[in-house]
């Protein structure tokens, strides 16, 4: 993956501005929400994917928005190299203290997979996402002590 836009991906979420999204009321909501936007990334619409993000996410959908036009641009060159998506896998989830949630998944494409890793923070109101990224690397981190 371009490493600007995976530094970008990275900048734009972190930047936790609260004032812009819902939340989730609990992990499971977190997952659910994470599965359903793996659902529309494995069948190919990173549009729709990054628009079920919006309402949860910690910056603007303006910047949700830019986002979603890099990735779709990169998938396309992903395209190329490892096929197209058939389908998606959960791989594990992980608590840090009581106010951080790590979920793990892979898109799984005919030649390879993408890793795709999604955080979420538990502020006084509930769950928002406030970053995630994906790429063609990260799998492999998927084989280290967690």
């Amino acid at each position: 993956m371009n490493r600007h836009l995976f530094l970008f991906l990275i900048m734009l979420f972190a930047s936790v501005n609260l004032a812009f999204g819902d939340t989730l009321s609990n992990e499971q909501a977190a997952r659910d929400l994470a599965d359903k936007i793996m659902t529309k990334a494995a069948s190919g619409d990173i549009v729709a994917a990054f628009e079920l993000m919006k309402p949860y996410a910690a910056v603007s959908a303006t910047e949700v928005d830019s986002a979603a036009l890099k990735s779709k641009s990169e998938m396309e060159k992903f395209g190329a190299m490892y096929g197209e998506p058939i389908g998606y896998e959960f791989i594990d989830s992980k608590k840090s203290g009581e106010s951080l949630l790590r979920l793990r998944y892979i898109e799984k494409c005919v030649k390879g997979p993408l890793a795709w890793v999604f955080y979420f923070y538990k502020n006084n109101r509930g769950w928002v996402l406030t970053t995630f990224q994906w790429n063609d690397e990260g799998f492999k981190g998927l084989f280290d002590n967690k």
